[in-house]
């Protein structure tokens, strides 16, 4: 009897692509199992398994065939790398950031005994990236790919969220960098207050975002007139306001969960009412959060939906309209991406409220609202870990990541080539 092969992946795989993985040599209906484990920044272990049986020429090809049992069902390539799930039993967030490869263990065994061992890395960026760490004017970290043949690229700033920091949005700019745009991950603000930025959002200035542009613009190689912005969550209220009071500057914009006015700045310690941003030296009108200017409590941070939708519905009419994104100054098409779960903001509400006002007025480029009825506020970077929300199954939450992954390519390939 020949010992099986076992062959994974490629030379480099990246981490939104689909992963090869085949066991052959095995005998027909011969049952394996293939665990697969990750560590995430704070020393976590996950796990995922899936246990399968040799079609008929005693081969398993997880592209190709389904586990009888597992950590997911179904045929799905990347099934082992979604599914994972923290020791124990608490559900949690897969903590990880920067763009270093996300290293990824295989164990392949059948009946209790231990074929072999594999260690995969998973890329962000494309070897042939160029990656520069920017400490002034601005914090962030720039990705650019090697020089292309049709001539200077297309550039994307990208914006993350409320976790402050480059979370996500160093992680999306690889990934971008690696699909042939160079991007800038930009850090506004960080909690720890790390590299001398803000330790709250709170007036964070517009001109922080526009300084990045400016910069990215004047990049060799990069041409100016192709440039792009994406957000996600209070990133995504920054980019749609960047793109409002900035229009020369961009002409894509794509916002993960965004919001349709700006809201009241967050901080963890009591510091009175602020706005989140400010624009040409002055706070911009905002949607305060019920109950004072105080501190974030865990129970507040718990109902986030509930607190955004208290600010939107008890609001009067003059301070809605004062706070809202003037997003018709825009001169740029725009992608909207929302899931029907979002427990953090009513963001798919206020993507329709965008479309409408867009409309209303005669907007004359293009806007997509893509809505995923099973997905929740966090529709993460395509494969990593996918996190525990309420009332949003796992494998749904995962095909909402790589379908909006892709559904972002095609604009950015359309509206920026």
């Amino acid at each position: 009897m020949m010992e099986p092969v076992w062959s994974i992946g490629q030379a480099q795989n990246r981490i939104d692509g689909a992963l090869e993985m085949a066991i052959r040599h095995l005998t027909p209906g011969q049952k394996i199992t293939l665990e697969a484990t990750a560590q995430d920044d704070l020393g976590q272990v996950w796990r995922s398994f899936g246990m399968y049986r040799a079609d008929d020429q005693g081969t398993v090809d997880t592209a190709g065939t389904a586990p009888d049992e597992g950590t997911y069902d179904g045929i799905d390539a990347n099934g082992l790398l979604w599914s994972m799930r923290p020791d124990g039993s608490v559900p949690g967030y897969f903590i990880k950031s920067g763009s270093a490869p996300h290293a990824v263990t295989f164990r392949l065994s059948t009946d209790g005994v231990l074929l072999g061992e594999r260690t995969v890395d998973l890329h962000f960026a494309s070897g042939d990236v160029r990656i520069a760490e920017i400490t002034k004017p601005f914090v962030g970290k720039y990705f650019c790919p090697e020089a292309s043949e049709r001539g200077p690229l297309p550039a994307v700033l990208v914006l993350g969220g409320s976790a402050g920091g480059m979370l996500w949005s160093e992680q999306m700019a690889a990934l971008l960098s690696a699909n042939g745009f160079a991007a800038l991950a930009l850090a506004y603000f960080d909690w720890q207050g790390r590299s001398g930025l803000p330790n709250q959002l709170a007036e964070v200035p517009l001109e922080v975002v526009d300084r990045a542009m400016s910069w990215l613009q004047a990049q060799p190689g990069i041409d100016a007139a192709r440039t792009g912005v994406m957000g996600l969550s209070k990133g995504s209220e920054l980019a749609l306001l960047y793109a409002s009071l900035y229009p020369q500057a961009i002409r894509a914009v794509v916002g993960y969960s965004p919001a349709s006015h700006v809201f009241e700045g967050i901080s963890m310690a009591p510091a009175g009412r602020r706005s989140s941003w400010t624009y040409e030296g002055r706070p911009l009108p905002y949607l305060p959060y019920p109950g004072g200017p105080k501190g974030w409590t865990p129970a507040e941070l718990a109902q986030l939906r509930k607190l955004h939708e208290q600010a939107l519905n008890t609001s009067t009419d003059e301070e809605l309209e004062a706070a809202r994104i003037p997003v018709e100054a825009m001169r740029a098409p725009a992608l909207l991406i929302t899931g029907a779960h979002d427990e953090t903001w009513p963001a798919a509400e206020m993507a329709e409220g965008v479309l409408q006002r867009l409309k209303k007025c005669g907007y004359r480029w293009e806007v997509r609202h893509e809505h995923f009825p099973e997905a929740g506020h966090l529709i993460d970077i395509p494969n990593l870990p996918v996190t525990a929300e309420h009332g949003v199954p796992a494998k749904a939450a995962a095909a909402a990541a790589r379908e909006a992954w892709q559904t972002v390519l095609s604009f950015f390939h359309k509206n920026l080539a």
